[in-house]
């Protein structure tokens, strides 16, 4: 039987990252990951000489983990590239047409009062709750809320349907009704603590302007990232094999791959919080069964390549949400040349087109034929493409986004808690403090300085 100082389950983006971070300790580990490649849901694909992504297509710059992660490895920083914002725009979908959000606004919270007064997008009413809600008293909240109570209480129903619902499907591929204000939108929350007004929180923040670009990636897609950290760590790699148990004996734990075991003194738990639930149900069952309460909802993403001269349209801005009133069968969609135009080769326009919850499920298992058909019916109705897409590429990711509902503040304060009890046990991954990358990143290396710390001490 093997020994390793730590053993990683999961090679998507934390475990990746947690064992670049071990190895630039000098720390022996060994990843376990099921799949036959790493990276997760970050892939990119490179089709008729332009770049595809599978799953995320970029980071927030303003969370600086993966910045500074890249900052460490030679020639990654030079990949950086920044989103294209002087095209940065969202549009809204309204009785069947695109809609631009208005300028200035922060999410759903409007930063500048005269774009969102004017906007056909709102209606009287909601236009009036614009102008009074800049006065409304600090609040403190007794218990969490849902975001979509917090924004009915401050701008109405039609801001919630129209503006806040599409663009949390998009993120997280829920609804406002259960995902938590508190742990989905804090910045607004301490906002009503501290000034009452959401949008005299947001006008207070814009005063502090913050340079450069929204989002960066990398000029070979996501997919440099992943390849830069697949090679520069020292971790034993175990791809296609799954773990199917672990737990504690004596001074280490044990990780059961089929008949097979090996042992470990630390144990870095890098996976969805479903598929950790399942190995620590016989070790570790009050965890377990508060990792399996953690929701997740499905996507379907399908990248469509059009001849570029054959679309009777300007596609303007990154692309497009869809209310649930208005959909069909996407939710969103992002044009690629918009956002990122480097990626694309010239002559082709490509866009993401993003199936998202109930639907993403109910559909699993149509041929992809279907899916593109359903995408492209849906473009044609909404963007005026008529064309077929020349080549498309389809990607199904079932129970990949975490639903961070009301109270998972508290459920992850449990999860903490009991992990703790666990001697060298750490969790990390996007189902506790943050679903985007940056946040992954962090996690894994608080969890490689905690392990070093602790191999350090002894």
């Amino acid at each position: 039987m093997s020994s390793h100082q730590v053993a990683i389950l999961g090679g998507g983006i934390s475990g990746l990252s947690a064992a670049y971070y071990l190895a630039r300790h000098g720390i022996d580990c060994v990843l376990v990951e099921k799949e036959t490649r790493t990276g997760g849901l970050i892939r990119t694909e490179q089709l008729e000489n332009s770049q595809l992504e599978a799953g995320p297509d970029s980071f927030l710059a303003a969370k600086p983990a993966v910045t500074e992660l890249a900052s460490e490895i030679a020639g990654l920083p030079e990949r950086i590239i920044s989103s294209n914002d002087a095209a940065r725009r969202v549009f809204i979908v309204r009785n069947g047409r695109l809609v631009p959000l208005p300028s200035g606004m922060s999410m759903m919270v409007p930063g500048e009062l005269r774009p969102a007064l004017v906007s056909p997008l709102f209606s009287l009413p909601t236009r009036l709750r614009f102008l009074t809600e800049r006065f409304r008293q600090p609040q403190q909240r007794a218990s969490d809320i849902s975001v979509g109570e917090l924004v009915r209480d401050h701008f109405g129903d039609e801001l919630l349907e129209s503006v806040a619902d599409p663009l949390l499907a998009g993120v997280y591929g829920g609804n406002a009704a259960s995902l938590s204000a508190r742990s989905v939108l804090p910045r607004f929350v301490e906002y009503e603590r501290r000034f009452g007004s959401l949008i005299r929180g947001v006008q207070h923040e814009k005063k502090s302007p913050t340079a450069g670009s929204l989002f960066r990636s990398f000029s070979g897609g996501m997919q440099d990232l992943i390849d830069a950290l697949a090679t520069r760590t020292a971790a034993s790699l175990l791809t296609g094999r799954e773990a199917r148990a672990v737990y504690r004996d004596g001074n280490c734990w044990r990780i059961q791959l089929g008949g097979e075991t090996f042992a470990a003194e630390h144990l870095i738990v890098a996976l969805p919080a479903h598929r950790a639930a399942l190995l620590l149900e016989a070790s570790a069952p009050q965890l377990a069964a508060e990792l399996a309460a953690i929701p997740y909802s499905s996507a379907i993403l399908t990248n469509l390549l059009y001849n570029s001269a054959r679309l009777e349209n300007p596609l303007e801005g990154f692309g497009f949400l869809v209310p649930q009133r208005e959909r069909r069968t996407i939710a969103a969609a992002t044009f690629v040349n918009r956002k990122f135009p480097t990626r694309i080769a010239p002559g082709l326009f490509a866009i993401r087109a993003f199936i998202v919850g109930a639907e993403a499920v109910r559909l699993r298992a149509a041929a992809d034929n279907e899916l593109v058909r359903l995408a492209e019916n849906d473009l044609h109705r909404l963007s005026g493409i008529s064309s077929p897409a020349q080549t498309a590429l389809v990607h199904r990711w079932p129970d990949s986004m975490p639903q961070y509902v009301v109270g998972h503040a508290h459920r992850v304060d449990r999860i903490r808690q009991l992990s703790a009890g666990l001697p060298s046990f750490h969790l990390i991954g996007n189902a506790y403090e943050g679903v985007g990358i940056p946040d992954c990143v962090r996690l894994a290396r608080s969890a490689a300085e905690n392990i070093y710390s602790d191999i350090k001490s002894k």
